[in-house]
């Protein structure tokens, strides 16, 4: 046997720069649209393991391209909608960020904390911010992660991607008008607003679920973090099947006791199918397949995953369902669900991280700035359950015998247990897989880009400032200054965050003009995007290639002027069964044969005419 041209330290762009026809290989599982027109800087390596594809076998397929010395020459490829679809959604998710989310969430709070009281802003304002955080900031992050990544982890491509992206506007329309309905009530049309913001959210989770579903049935490849996302989707359906009930709740009451029973009754619920059924689930479901594959940290055993999904989904179930009945009944033996559902949740919290093997040490070739984040992040989910356990015995035994309160119930504690969750472990982890895939699908290397340690400090240090000044605005009014502050020092952090992601976008797009740039100056470029039309207007003698292969369409003229001008190679290929790279091959030597003739014409005519 040969020795290999090609092994699995080499990076990506070196081999797709040296052997062209790899790049349909690579494409094959699911590098379309990763580190432009030469892939991100990773070792071949690293990426089959993110793709879970055996190395040798991909090592097999790449130097048997390579060793068939295909002359097609440079390839550029033409991102599709569906390549780059994650941009527009982290886009739209740091818009809301630093417009409804995290920005008037920092304002809300320094009101709060000039006026010495949590109920110093009105409750439209908290209610407005914390829906735009889950539905805007949360639900565009997972919405672009996952129409961009799990189709490639699937092998396959995203299931009619224009009806993908148009759940974007859909969302944002309906985040943007369910502001303003709480911001106008109960004044002018605030209902019909708020319920058809509602509407439109509800069609954009539910095209989001079936373009998923979708994309997921045609892979037929099922991998054990399938449940998870399921259940997420399930949760997020819920979710804004309840959204435009909870805003007529809370927005049409019409004593203060009427309101203060609705949002005591259905606030506590509705949040934890918002924030652990929709994050939570769908976080742990991704760490599944990313924090192995992307770190090569240990894979959880398949009992730990079956109990982590049984027993997040169950308790989150048993905490909605135990509460609701508590509150309505007005029995309070219900509420023995809370603590055990916050004790599974703990262990959760506690074993995931073990699990993995998340704070041993990281071969340094696979560390990189997001490691630092995603640590982090699992830290203060242990730190959130933990406090979310100890909720009763706060309640009971320090808050009410110190401050003499007739309820036993701290908003404070609460307030900083919802914190630690949204922040550190939500927020968090977004920062840091982010951090890492938005650089290696724009084409920069992830280990030369900025460490981010200001966004890290920043992010920890107001997190913590906020949970602390907030349980001790129990005690003492001094801590609302403090606690006032807290938000912007996350949003700073933030925001160094957020530039420094539009800023490898931009780089992506601008390795993708060049590379379109200079394939516009060589007379034909030959890749699996190429259209058919252009092979044929060019070589009309390619045609009896295609009908060799069982193209039988492309003998109708009107079809060849019409069909083959929006249809690809990879696209016809695939719908006649055709080996991809094969296919690929004979073309590029045909065209390479056509291209030696023309010149050795051209040089006789020359010669002739001299």
């Amino acid at each position: 046997m040969s020795e290999r041209r090609i092994t699995g330290e080499m990076l990506l762009p070196d081999v797709i720069r040296r052997f062209p026809a790899t790049r349909a290989v690579f494409d094959r599982y699911g590098l379309h649209g990763c580190g432009g027109p030469e892939g991100p800087r990773e070792t071949i390596a690293w990426f089959a393991r993110l793709h879970s594809v055996p190395l040798e076998q991909l090592l097999e397929e790449l130097n048997a391209v390579a060793e068939g010395g295909s002359p097609i020459g440079e390839i550029a490829v033409q991102p599709t909608r569906a390549d780059t679809i994650y941009r527009p959604f982290f886009l739209a998710g740091l818009v809301t960020l630093f417009t409804l989310g995290c920005a008037w969430g920092a304002v809300n709070l320094w009101l709060i904390g000039t006026r010495q009281n949590f109920a110093g802003v009105d409750y439209s304002w908290i209610l407005a911010h914390g829906h735009a955080m889950v539905f805007g900031v949360v639900g565009f992050f997972i919405m672009g992660f996952a129409y961009q990544a799990f189709p490639r982890f699937k092998h396959t491509s995203l299931w009619r991607p224009t009806l993908a992206f148009g759940t974007l506007p859909l969302m944002a329309v309906g985040i943007a008008l369910q502001a303003i309905a709480h911001l106008l009530a109960p004044r002018g049309p605030f209902l019909a607003l708020g319920l058809l913001a509602g509407a439109l959210q509800f069609l954009a989770v539910a095209l989001f679920a079936g373009v998923l579903r979708q994309t997921f049935r045609q892979a037929a490849r099922p991998e054990p973090y399938d449940r998870f996302l399921r259940a997420a989707l399930m949760w997020f359906l819920l979710a804004a099947v309840a959204n435009p009930v909870i805003f007529w709740l809370f927005e049409t009451a019409r004593t203060r006791s009427e309101f203060l029973f609705r949002v005591a009754t259905f606030n506590i619920p509705y949040r934890d199918v918002q924030l652990l059924g929709i994050a939570v689930v769908m976080i742990l479901g991704v760490s599944l397949r990313f924090l192995p594959h992307a770190y090569a940290l240990r894979e959880p055993t398949p009992a730990w995953r079956r109990f982590t999904f049984w027993g997040t989904n169950g308790a989150i179930a048993t905490a909605v369902l135990t509460f609701l009945a508590s509150m309505l009944s007005g029995d309070s033996r219900w509420l023995i669900g809370q603590p055990i559902a916050a004790l599974v949740l703990l262990l959760i919290a506690l074993g995931t991280p073990r699990q993995y093997r998340l704070f041993g040490p990281i071969p340094e070739s696979e560390r990189d700035r997001g490691v630092k984040f995603i640590r982090a992040a699992y830290v203060w989910f242990i730190v959130a359950m933990a406090m979310l356990v100890f909720v009763p015995v706060y309640n009971l035994l320090i808050y009410q015998p110190l401050t003499g309160a007739a309820v036993p119930f701290s908003h404070a504690f609460f307030g900083a247990y919802r914190h630690a969750l949204t922040v550190g472990f939500i927020t968090m982890m977004i920062v840091g897989v982010s951090s890492k895939v938005v650089p290696t699908l724009s084409g920069v290397d992830v280990r030369s880009a900025p460490a981010l340690w200001p966004t890290f400090w920043l992010l920890n240090a107001g997190n913590a400032l906020r949970i602390t000044a907030e349980i001790a605005t129990d005690y003492t009014r001094a801590a609302f200054a403090v606690m006032g502050l807290s938000g912007f020092i996350e949003v700073a952090g933030l925001a160094l965050w957020g530039y420094e992601l539009v800023r490898n976008m931009r780089a992506g797009k601008r390795l993708e003009r060049e590379a379109w740039t200079r394939a516009a100056s060589e007379p034909l470029v030959l890749g699996p995007q190429t259209k058919v039309a252009d092979i044929l207007e060019r070589y009309p003698q390619a045609l009896e290639i295609f009908l060799r292969h069982g193209f039988a369409p492309l003998q109708n003229p009107i079809l060849r002027r019409t069909m083959a001008r929006v249809v690809t190679l990879e696209q016809a290929c695939r719908r006649e069964g055709v080996e991809l790279n094969r296919f690929l091959a004979e073309l590029g030597a045909f065209i390479e044969a056509e291209r030696k003739a023309h010149a050795s014409s051209s040089e006789a005519r020359e010669a002739f005419s001299v």
